[in-house]
């Protein structure tokens, strides 16, 4: 292996751990330590703890001390690779999680990391705390499992920290709107005696103390009145809370917070009645678990990226609209991406998104070659809609052109005899169909055609056809090929005085929302994109689960929608 390829190999790993390789990681890659040596002495990198490199071409991390003490707890395994409840496992906890969180001005020396398990460190620099992590208790900062604020606290108040420190620390958080001291109270009580209250000193006294060692009380608070009573009608109040908590549901049930948790775990052994009372907190406070907590124990991030092509200028918002809902109500976040390049590359880009545990499954609008879900998928869980080409221009069954002859024929049903179409460009398939049927089916209902124009899909194109259209054409009803192009039909019959539809019916296609509020209203096609987004998110959460794949199918895809636009012949 070249300088080069050594280079090439540390570069991949290292990209997502923030510039950072350990010994451990390159051997695995078949690099030696001769080779790293040789790298450091040449510049291209530099040592930043024993057994951790950082490459020079890549920016210093904030935290780097913090980083470099984390991986080291386990130096063989990649970052995206572990977990914060088994060997080697480690959460950022104490002074060091309020650096990560920004919070309260505390050294980082030495960094504290905790433990699952029983085990030491030579290092000097770093101190491991060993207790039991609950999900609710991790979150996610730069990459890293830190505690969350609420838990740093406790750790801070257990370790028997500096109390104007932690007062700090409360008071920044506070003032963040990161905690709530109603809800941090309960869990602090405890350590009330050991800063030197009264034994029965309330978890809201111990954190006015511990801001007032801070320099930073409550500015309400009066002599002999508890913070939360001397806050008064006119004070500021605090932070609106963003989301309840799993002790506020232990609380609700009258249970322990590990009982709640096993309860967001499914334990079978569950008495019902304490379920049911678990289950009924849940629905009061409308609880909702942290699934970035959550992720870093089931090493799935509980998203789900949707794939468009890059630059579009075309967004079926219907169609997301329809795959969003159906991956909410499964518990799964969504995100949109566009993806550059041909189908190839953009495979490839979204077996990145999957291999560093990004997105759980990917549901694509836009051809990925041979990495598609469904039958032969293999191993990745990944799902092509299979209704757009790579210029997210519609193929399959939104190309369908069949409903131009149900136009027709409702047409033809209030007498309509001669028609004009105003087709869109020939490039897309959808166009291409749309034009073939209505050709097809002027004939075969004994229908005349004036013609069809060559449009673009644009309103100025459909504005155009009806400017030109002579007098004496014998027209009476115009099929436009979307809605946009019968907006400029029916613009361009309003400015030369025809009446629509006393005079000219126009009919669209797509159900655009202004369709109805254009005056008149647009008569068009309904196509139901909601249901077909809907039905490919059900197959990918299906793959996901392990399931069949569902085999239900969208009957009723187009609808005649008539409106203000078309009606009988009057001429």
């Amino acid at each position: 292996m070249t300088q080069a390829d050594v280079l090439r190999t540390l570069d991949a790993r290292a990209a997502d751990q923030w510039g950072l390789v350990t010994t451990a990681q390159a051997k695995l890659d078949g690099v030696q330590g001769v080779q790293l040596l040789r790298l450091e002495r040449s510049g291209a990198l530099e040592s930043v703890g024993h057994g951790v490199y950082r490459l020079a071409a890549s920016p210093p991390p904030e935290h780097l001390r913090i980083k470099v003490a984390w991986l080291r707890l386990d130096p063989g395994t990649p970052a995206r690779d572990r977990r914060t409840d088994g060997p080697g496992s480690g959460v950022v906890s104490h002074t060091s999680a309020c650096a990560m969180h920004g919070l309260g001005g505390l050294p980082t020396d030495p960094v504290e990391l905790t433990v699952s398990s029983r085990r030491t460190t030579r290092d000097e620099t770093v101190v491991l705390h060993r207790a039991a992590m609950d999900a609710e208790d991790i979150t996610v900062v730069d990459g890293l499992p830190v505690t969350t604020v609420p838990r740093t606290v406790v750790d801070l108040l257990q370790a028997r920290a500096d109390a104007a420190r932690t007062g700090t620390f409360v008071a920044d958080a506070a003032a963040r709107g990161l905690v709530r001291v109603d809800d941090l109270a309960p869990r602090v009580a405890g350590f009330a005696g050991a800063y030197g209250l009264p034994a029965d000193a309330s978890g809201a006294q111990l954190l006015e103390f511990l801001r007032e060692q801070a320099g930073r009380p409550l500015r309400a608070r009066k002599a002999g009145r508890p913070a939360a009573q001397a806050a008064g009608p006119g004070a500021a109040s605090t932070p609106e809370r963003k989301r309840p908590t799993i002790w506020e549901v232990a609380k609700r049930a009258g249970v322990s917070h590990q009982t709640v948790s096993r309860f967001l775990k499914n334990d079978s052994g569950m008495k019902p009645a304490t379920r049911a009372r678990i289950e009924r907190a849940v629905a009061e406070l409308d609880y909702r678990p942290n699934l970035m907590a959550r992720s870093m124990r089931t090493q799935r991030s509980h998203r789900i990226t949707i794939v468009l092509p890059e630059l579009s200028g075309f967004v079926p918002i219907p169609l997301l609209r329809g795959a969003s809902s159906a991956a909410h109500e499964a518990g799964y976040m969504t995100d949109v991406v566009g993806l550059e390049g041909g189908e190839s590359r953009r495979a490839r880009s979204v077996l990145s998104l999957l291999e560093a545990r990004q997105a759980d499954g990917v549901l694509s609008l836009v051809p990925l070659g041979d990495l598609a879900g469904g039958q032969g998928a293999g191993q990745w869980p990944v799902v092509v809609l299979g209704e757009y080409d790579d210029n997210l221009q519609s193929r399959g069954r939104l190309a369908d052109g069949r409903p131009a002859e149900e136009i027709l024929r409702h047409l033809a049903d209030q007498g309509h005899r001669r028609f004009l179409h105003v087709a869109g460009s020939q490039a897309w398939a959808s166009a291409r169909n749309r034009r073939a049927v209505y050709v097809e089916a002027v004939e075969r209902l004994g229908l005349e055609s004036y013609g069809v124009v060559d449009g673009d899909w644009s309103v100025r194109s459909g504005y155009e056809a009806a400017r030109d259209l002579p007098a004496d054409s014998g027209v009476t009803a115009v099929l436009a090929a979307n809605d946009y192009v019968a907006l400029g039909v029916l613009r361009g019959f309003q400015d030369r005085g025809v009446r629509v539809p006393e005079e000219m019916s126009v009919f669209g296609w797509d159900d655009e929302e202004f369709t109805r509020y254009f005056s008149p209203s647009i008569s068009t096609v309904h196509i139901n994109k909601e249901e077909v987004g809907r039905q490919s998110m059900l197959s990918l959460l299906a793959l996901l689960r392990g399931e069949p794949e569902p085999k239900s199918e969208v009957t009723d895809l187009f609808h005649l929608v008539p409106r203000g636009s078309s009606g009988p012949v009057n001429r």
